[in-house]
């Protein structure tokens, strides 16, 4: 019969959510004019871009100061 089934009774791992100050960072997909994508991170709906504002910092290398 199909459906999901819990692998050796394990319970599925926490998903951890990074924030900045209690803001939860949300991965959003970034396209430029070009068509090259790159995954980056937006916190209360703006992007997080680098020091020249031009490009979005990729969402691995956001720095979050807490885990939600």
């Amino acid at each position: 019969m199909p459906g999901y089934k819990v692998a050796n009774g394990k319970a599925k791992p926490k998903n951890w959510k990074r924030a900045i100050n209690g803001v939860e960072i949300k991965p959003t997909l970034f396209y430029y004019s070009s068509g090259r994508r790159v995954m980056g991170g937006s916190v209360n709906g703006e992007i997080v871009m680098d020091e020249t504002g031009k490009n979005p910092v990729p969402f691995k290398a956001i720095k979050h100061t807490e885990l939600l």
